[in-house]
């Protein structure tokens, strides 16, 4: 049943007549109960695409396989597969055969009855199945043996389905086998079965036939020999109206429907015809399609006995399916009154073709129906869907957020986001179709830097996502701006244009440095990336400069007629002194810039007036190496001035500055062990906060408790004595998931606390309490915020409605989930990023409490502990 067909359209001795007033057929539809799962943040319980056995994804039988498993006829393997290659038993093809008819009840009360031949086994598995089958007919033995464990032949296969479908091997017309395969034939069972008479049938093989077989007529013969459909009645007038499938006691199949959306809805239902449609608790888009891309398409559907969808194919014809484009004079469709719209018929690609609508044609933006009168706009690029008449019943229309560059993928419990290398993130689901260059991919296919476009719906959930991995590696030979000025790089003899703006343009400074060029479909570059094994250390601390005295060097063997400033700097990359000379004069000592080079080779800096005079050039962020005190450190942060953030990429440096003789200045390797209070160090950091280089300038010490942080657990004193001032307070926290004691000061005791309040204890620094090892100084956050915007998901940095600065998580940041059970267990920030897609107070729904810990990055207050809610 993978393509509708027209079997009966041929007339022959062996074609039925109708017999009406067959078995009333009875449809029961129900919809798909929602329950919450069980995990710590769930989505509704909604229906699931079933699994694929792997073995036969991409393959012919894929569809077959799928509709069978749906329908609960096959079943798999335990390691996921099918071996549709593996030839299959007589046994076996009596289960399938039996199970497919509906009649397994059947074979459940023969399992124990005598068997019809010598060699089955009484209470054998298979006893039951070869009994129902032999009984039906469907089955024949040899001389008074069923030989239940040999394989089956082809046109035994054959032979057993036409009789399922109620022929009789004795009504047909030639000798065996040609009689029961010529009849297979007319009816349609070879389609698409790739298998010669006489060979052993497999698993493949009998899964394509019996999937053929669903979709065909059931007859039977009159008293006198002749044959006839079967017919139910479907409308209860007690007269049989439609024709009775081999499928009909497991279900039905409607052969042509329009997907008329692009997804499941929150129920689980999928719409057809316009109609919202329960589907099974898991079931099948076959034929590896996804939802998404079958959206307007004509597609026929399996249900199961209680008229839920199980499995969807689509029926839609290649050659019905136009690629056009907009005339916008002629493309305006639908009309308020009367509701049906009026001018149905327009013109595409410039006058070239006419198409006539079909009544209530549909239209799709990015998978978002749109109400009618609907105006397209000139030369927009549709796709038209046109059904068997050749009227279009849908338009697609999608507009691509393109050239995208992949960073990685962050999994959630029922979905995943793919975020891109400039912070973008779009959400991906099961519906997501992905390609890879073309073929069929998924998101572990993914890499760094392939680059992606996206067709995304209405709720941020993509589509489509089409995959580019060409990535062009060489040395960059030329830089240039073609008639769009967009920027051009000559590799290995061929220019490139650059698109987008996921990276500044490369110049003449750049020429000679090995890149990898990541292009598009198009070939155009969209990013690129220094081959350069430490790239990022490419540095230089800057011991002495001298801009005083104008210097000429021999060029080539000639005496340069510019003259050039004198600068002696330590290369991080090389770990050596150079003294270089540069046209450049805005080098100053003591100083940590990026270690870069002209098209001659020598030194240079990008200064704001180079930007101004070139917006493509990004300017070159120049660090004091000037000392500020440490006042606070620990393995996760410094505070020197501003606080920064410390990683397993922070490089540590030495800087010992000889004031006498800049040059003879030292640059030694350091580590973390050297950041200490009071030590003067200087400070180079990215945007987020994240310390790149810590130069230390000198060391020192003081002493104050660090600042704690938890859920409140409990309190208790401890009186050792009359005396109120020696009793010992005590705070517990919930830190980092274990019990942790705080001793405080009274003052602090006493304050009014609720079990999970989000607790900061502090010190003072000066003052009475300052040095008694007591905290005395507690602030309580308890007020979950209103709304939780996720604004970069590689940085974990997020924004909360109310708050002054957008918050950062950390290392440090505690993470913690209340479920609903009122249980508290560690969390992580991914389960932030689901708590800010389901944010609220309705059941399965999510709220966010989030403290800082006075620690800001750039801008950027770092969260000490988050608390998500359940409802």
């Amino acid at each position: 049943m993978r393509k509708t067909s027209n079997s009966f359209s041929k007339q022959n001795s062996q074609q039925p007549k109708v017999f009406r007033g067959g078995e009333k057929k009875v449809m029961k539809k129900s919809l798909l109960s929602l329950a919450l799962a069980g995990s710590m943040l769930s989505a509704l319980a909604v229906p699931a695409f079933a699994a694929t056995p792997s073995d036969v994804v991409g393959k012919p039988v894929q569809s077959a396989v799928e509709q069978l498993t749906a329908l609960g006829i096959v079943q798999g393997y335990a390691d996921g597969t099918f071996k549709p290659d593996n030839t299959i038993t007589r046994a076996e093809l009596a289960k399938i055969v039996i199970v497919a008819t509906g009649n397994e009840s059947s074979a459940n009360l023969m399992a124990n009855t005598a068997p019809a031949f010598k060699d089955v086994k009484k209470g054998a598995w298979y006893t039951g199945y070869i009994n129902a089958a032999a009984a039906k007919g469907f089955i024949q033995g040899y001389n008074g043996n069923f030989r239940p464990n040999d394989t089956i032949k082809f046109e035994e296969v054959v032979a057993i389905l036409v009789r399922a479908l109620g022929y009789q091997d004795k009504h047909l017309s030639g000798s065996w086998p040609y009689n029961v395969l010529l009849q297979a034939d007319e009816v349609g069972l070879f389609e698409g079965v790739d298998a010669a008479n006489g060979t052993n049938a497999t698993r493949g093989v009998v899964a394509e036939l019996t999937s053929n077989t669903l979709d065909k007529q059931l007859v039977a013969y009159d008293a006198d020999g002749n044959l006839g459909y079967l017919l139910v009645d479907t409308d209860g007038d007690g007269k049989g109206d439609a024709a009775k499938l081999f499928i009909s006691k497991l279900g039905a199949f409607e052969p042509a429907n329009v997907l008329t959306a692009g997804a499941l809805n929150s129920s689980g239902q999928i719409s057809l015809g316009g109609k919202s449609v329960a589907t099974a608790k898991e079931f099948f888009v076959t034929g590896g399609k996804k939802l998404s891309e079958l959206l307007g398409h004509t597609v026929s559907v399996l249900k199961n006995k209680n008229g839920e969808v199980i499995a969807v194919t689509d029926a839609q014809v290649a050659g019905k399916i136009v690629n056009a484009s907009t005339d916008v004079s002629t493309i305006t469709l639908g009309s308020t009154t009367p509701a049906v719209p009026a001018n149905l018929t327009f013109k595409v690609n410039n006058g070239a073709a006419t198409y006539t609508a079909t009544a209530d044609v549909k239209i799709y933006v990015n998978s978002v129906e749109q109400a009618l009168p609907y105006t397209f706009t000139n030369d927009q690029d549709v796709q038209l869907l046109l059904n068997s008449k050749g009227n279009v019943q849908a338009i697609l229309v999608s507009n691509w957020k393109s050239n995208n560059v992949f960073k990685e993928v962050v999994s959630y419990s029922t979905y995943s986001r793919i975020i891109g290398k400039d912070g973008y993130s779009v959400k991906v689901d099961a519906n997501t179709a992905i390609t890879l260059d073309g073929k069929a991919a998924t998101l572990a296919d993914l890499k760094e830097n392939d680059v992606l476009n996206f067709v995304v719906n209405g709720d941020g959930l993509a589509l489509q996502v089409v995959a580019t991995r060409n990535v062009v590696t060489g040395k960059l030979q030329a830089v240039g701006r073609d008639n769009d000025n967009n920027p051009t790089y000559t590799v290995n003899g061929t220019t490139y244009s650059q698109v987008g703006a996921q990276i500044s343009a490369l110049t003449a400074s750049n020429i000679g440095t090995e890149y990898a060029f990541n292009l598009n479909k198009d070939g155009k570059v969209v990013f690129y990336s220094s081959t350069a094994a430490v790239a990022a250390s490419n540095y230089a601390v800057i011991l002495d400069v001298d801009n005083t005295t104008k210097y000429s060097i021999i060029d080539n063997g000639m005496v340069s007629d510019k003259v050039y400033n004198k600068v002696v700097y330590y290369s991080l990359k090389d770990n050596t002194k150079v003294t270089a000379f540069t046209k450049d004069g805005d080098y100053a000592k003591n100083t940590l810039v990026p270690l870069k080079t002209d098209s001659d080779g020598r030194l240079t800096l990008v200064s704001a007036a180079d930007k101004a005079a070139d917006n493509t050039l990004t300017v070159d962020t120049v660090t004091a190496l000037t000392g500020a005190a440490v006042t606070a450190v620990d393995s996760s942060k410094v505070t020197a001035g501003t606080t920064y953030r410390l990683d397993s990429s922070t490089v540590y440096l030495k800087f010992g500055v000889n004031t006498t003789t800049p040059s003879d200045s030292t640059v030694a390797a350091g580590t973390a062990a050297d950041v200490t209070k009071g030590a003067s160090i200087a400070v180079r950091s990215s945007d987020t906060g994240v310390a790149q280089y810590v130069i230390v300038l000198g060391s020192g010490s003081v002493d104050q408790l660090a600042q704690a942080q938890g859920l409140f657990i409990s309190k208790s004193y401890t009186a050792t004595t009359t005396n109120a001032a020696d009793n010992v307070y005590t705070i517990n926290l919930k830190v980092n998931g274990e019990t942790k004691s705080f001793k405080v000061d009274a003052t602090t005791y006493n304050a009014t606390y609720a079990a999970n309040d989000l607790v900061t204890l502090t010190d003072a620094a000066t003052g009475a309490g300052a040095g008694d090892g007591k905290y005395d100084g507690k602030a309580i956050v308890n007020t979950p915020a209103t709304g939780v915007t996720i604004t970069d998901i590689s940085g974990k940095k997020f924004t909360v409605a109310g708050a002054a600065n957008p918050f950062v998580a950390t290392a440090a940041t505690q993470i913690y989930i209340k479920k609903t059970d009122g249980t508290i267990e560690v969390s992580n920030f991914t389960d932030v990023l689901v708590a800010a897609d389901n944010y609220g107070t309705a059941p399965g729904k999510y709220e966010v409490t989030v403290t800082g810990t006075g620690t800001s990055y750039n801008g950027n207050d770092e969260a000490g502990v988050i608390l998500i809610t359940a409802h």
